[in-house]
């Protein structure tokens, strides 16, 4: 019997959390199998990370979700452009669920989980199965924030009023809207290998990790007055004026292990990377987008329970380290 997973194509942060799910059940039951649906880049990244458990692993791409749509090299949201791919997507729903559940048929399928995807939903209601989401927010809630055409929230509310089963991870957003079974869960991370920390550390000494996530684009960051290194994600241009980069590779499947060899790290505010934060006890400092209301929220949280800090992209053009590292372990005293 299959456990089917259906995750958010919207950046990496979902999938990267769903496979921090899967990784601890799939170690600790060696019947366990899983199917993951979710977009090209994602199952991309799935296989490679997976690659042991391809026994007992189904990779399917599909088109889950639509998420956020940036503006060119920006966090910030383009509500027009957003609108339009939300419609074009919504229309193609039926069509999508009616490819799942033929794809399904060849298995025999248990519990379906929906890391937001809005296809996870109508698929688990199609197979007669619980809706089981596991997620800190909707994008009801998001698209609700962003006032967008009415046509587009209604739709979306209707998915998160027929969730049976909620698996609230902590930084969530408020959910009182709808009254589903709700099981709280705890922060999760992919493994992290002490070893692996321990040689990055010997390797790179003193270091930094800078991410927007790979769903981003962002004109160049000048880093002064840091003579270490700092590690860079895809997305984002970074020059270290008195010390090293490091590009880390696209297909790179443990950016977990370089946040938690990092002195701080500087991030868009995605649950995923904050939590991979949290679980190896690293400082953050976070990126504020405007009229994300996830982002704003987690942020929020995060200052209040763990210290962070945060900046506006404006303010990551020119970077003084020593003006950084001080606003930040200032706040954690």
């Amino acid at each position: 019997m299959y456990e089917v997973w259906y995750v958010s194509c919207h950046g990496f942060g979902h999938i990267t959390r769903s496979i921090a799910q899967l990784e601890k059940k799939l170690g600790e039951n060696s019947n366990f199998k899983c199917i993951i649906v979710s977009g090209e880049k994602q199952i991309e990244f799935a296989k490679l990370y997976f690659k042991d458990y391809s026994d007992r692993v189904i990779f399917r791409e599909t088109l889950t979700d639509v998420g956020l749509v940036n503006k060119k090299n920006s966090l910030g949201v383009d509500k027009e452009l957003l609108e339009i791919e939300l419609k074009d997507f919504i229309s193609k729903w039926d069509n999508i669920v009616e490819e799942e559940i033929t794809f399904l048929k060849d298995y025999q399928i248990g519990d379906v989980f929906c890391d937001i995807s809005p296809i996870g939903i109508l698929v688990s209601k199609k197979l007669k199965k619980k809706v089981n989401l596991i997620s800190n927010f909707t994008w009801y809630q998001q698209y609700s924030y962003l006032n967008l055409d009415s046509e587009i929230t209604q739709k979306y509310l209707k998915l998160d009023k027929i969730i049976d089963n909620l698996y609230l991870y902590p930084l969530n957003l408020d959910f009182s809207h709808i009254s589903p079974e709700i099981i709280k869960i705890d922060f999760i991370s992919r493994k992290i290998s002490i070893k692996k920390v321990e040689e990055i550390k010997i390797q790179y000494g003193e270091s930094i990790f800078i991410s927007c996530g790979k769903s981003a684009h962002l004109d160049e960051i000048t880093i002064t007055n840091f003579n270490g290194t700092v590690f860079t994600t895809s997305g984002i241009k970074v020059k270290n004026i008195d010390g090293k980069v490091l590009e880390l590779p696209v297909d790179i499947l443990d950016t977990q292990n370089y946040i938690a060899a990092s002195d701080f790290i500087i991030a868009k505010a995605g649950w995923g990377t904050v939590a991979e934060a949290v679980c190896a006890e690293t400082p953050m400092i976070l990126l504020e987008r405007e009229g994300v209301l996830e982002d704003t929220h987690i942020i929020g949280l995060v200052k209040e329970k763990f210290g962070a800090n945060s900046v506006k992209l404006d303010e990551l053009k020119k970077v003084d380290y020593n003006k950084l590292i001080s606003d930040l372990f200032l706040r954690k005293k």
